[in-house]
């Protein structure tokens, strides 16, 4: 199993692979879950010098943090490495991974989380290879403030690659005051349907009032 994992992943160093890193902010546990896959259809062989390359190179991006669960999964479309982790509040600011892709870090846990970087993703030292990173935080509480590119519902996402991560802070704030409400897609309304809606009502009482005044 080892030699296959280690096969594996020598491919995503020669031919470049995604990356996603996925934080939940619960009540008392902040759940890391990273994940390094790849197309599970352009996975190869190997040969000994490049397997005992990768074992070193592995070992280094994992010195320090061996408390990370790793698993292999894989499915018909990609295969990969998941590392996961479940920190208490306490330990996140100086132990989770995320911290060593930027050189500053702060994580303050009072009545708002807050999360802010630098600017500069340096896990690129870590991932020489990876196309892309995508980084997702979700909580149960309400998230009041970020930076993200992309936000849906209470999950905000940050996309880091070659062409942007010099300039990739993470800015986040958390209420804790405030829980989370999930709002399905259905239940949401834009403000052109307020609109549209609003206009709609008052079309109806106008046509409502005129037949009334009219059968006096």
């Amino acid at each position: 199993m080892k030699k296959t994992i280690l096969l594996i992943f020598i491919i995503f160093l020669l031919t470049g692979c995604n990356s996603k890193y996925n934080i939940h902010i619960d009540e008392n546990k902040i759940y890391d879950n990273i994940e390094i896959y790849e197309d599970s259809g352009i996975i190869k062989n190997a040969n000994k010098k490049q397997t005992d390359e990768f074992n070193d190179y592995l070992l280094d991006w994992e010195r320090g943090y061996d408390f990370y669960k790793r698993e292999l999964y894989a499915t018909d479309k990609i295969t990969g490495y998941r590392y996961t982790y479940d920190f208490t509040f306490e330990e996140y600011d100086a132990m989770t991974q995320l911290r060593k892709c930027y050189e500053t870090f702060e994580f303050n846990n009072n009545n708002i989380i807050s999360l802010n970087t630098s600017e500069e993703f340096l896990c690129g030292d870590y991932y020489p290879n990876v196309g892309q990173v995508e980084i997702n935080i979700t909580s149960k509480y309400e998230i009041i403030e970020s930076n993200a590119d992309k936000k849906s519902n209470n999950k905000h996402t940050w996309i880091i690659n070659k062409k942007n991560y010099k300039n990739k802070p993470i800015v986040l704030k958390i209420d804790k005051g405030s829980e989370h409400i999930d709002i399905k897609p259905s239940q949401k309304f834009t403000t052109k349907q307020i609109i549209i809606t609003t206009i709609f009502i008052i079309l109806v009482i106008t046509l409502i009032s005129r037949r009334k005044r009219r059968n006096k």
